[in-house]
């Protein structure tokens, strides 16, 4: 028994590290923010893409939010594994961490499918369309 609570001790104690605490953060808001990004700098390059009649660099920026939500997500995912099956109604760290790898786990999932759905046109429209 005392095993077991000195590997509960050492996870939260690996958790509550401070480069722990920002790559929890990293899984749950890294997916949002990337996707929020994508629109940020791929609308100013569409100017770029049609005036240089080449699509690739919508397709590079929109490869790379993509792989951006999908580490977000990755990091949620570890952490969800990581924290164990730990009530999301209790208080303390290990509950903390689950529910903010959860979020992470969902917000990811939506920012991939986000993403996926920007990049689609992409593939199918030309950058100047109505021009």
């Amino acid at each position: 028994m005392s095993e077991r609570i000195a590997e509960h001790e050492r996870q939260r104690d690996d958790i509550a590290r401070t480069a722990s605490s920002l790559d929890l953060w990293f899984g749950m808001l890294g997916g949002p923010a990337s996707g929020m990004l994508m629109v940020w700098i791929n609308y100013p390059l569409v100017d770029r893409a049609c005036v240089g009649d080449n699509r690739l660099w919508l397709h590079a920026a929109s490869f790379v939010f993509l792989l951006l939500a999908i580490a977000a997500g990755f990091f949620a995912w570890r952490f969800y594994d990581r924290a164990g099956d730990y009530p999301l109604t209790e208080g303390g760290l290990m509950p903390r961490a689950r529910f903010m790898a959860l979020v992470g786990l969902f917000t990811s999932g939506l920012a991939i499918i986000e993403i996926t759905m920007q990049w689609i046109p992409i593939f199918f429209l030309g950058a100047c369309i109505g021009a």
